[in-house]
């Protein structure tokens, strides 16, 4: 796991060949414009999704991980906590699914919290609980998640 704000985006472009278009389109979408759908950037590569949501309370069975994407997990506006674990250290809910690729654990965590113009970036192998209250009442969300493929 990686938190920072995008500012500092340059320091983890050489961690993966498409990070630095990743963070290239998330610098040029904030300046020009965010899309409310899907963009493909590099088609089944690197492709973002922008979301909008209410945060809700931690579900301790709704951690997820992914085996063909690294998320990059940015948030425009809002606050949010995202609970993190070793999926070896949780229950499996629902077995991986190719298709969708995802899987479900349920478990505990360590919670980090990101505020606008901050991101997260999730390796395939760290289970993820995202979309959480950052306090005792819920935030609206406007964020947007960035799929690198591995």
């Amino acid at each position: 796991m990686i938190k920072d704000s995008l500012a500092n985006a340059s320091l983890y472009a050489a961690v993966n060949p498409l990070f630095k278009q990743a963070f290239d389109w998330l610098a040029d979408a904030m300046s020009n414009g965010i899309p409310e759908s899907r963009v493909e950037i590099d088609g089944k590569n690197l492709f973002a999704l922008p979301q909008r949501y209410d945060t809700h309370r931690f579900d301790c069975r709704k951690f997820e991980t992914h085996e063909k994407y690294i998320d990059i997990q940015f948030i425009v506006s809002g606050c949010e906590t995202i609970v993190l674990n070793d999926p070896k250290d949780m229950e499996l809910v629902t077995p991986y699914n190719p298709e969708k690729d995802y899987a479900f654990f349920a478990g505990r965590g360590s919670a980090v919290t990101l505020r606008a113009g901050e991101y997260l970036i999730l390796w395939p192998h760290e289970a993820h609980a995202p979309g959480c209250d950052p306090g005792p009442e819920a935030s609206a969300i406007h964020k947007i998640v960035i799929k690198v493929a591995v």
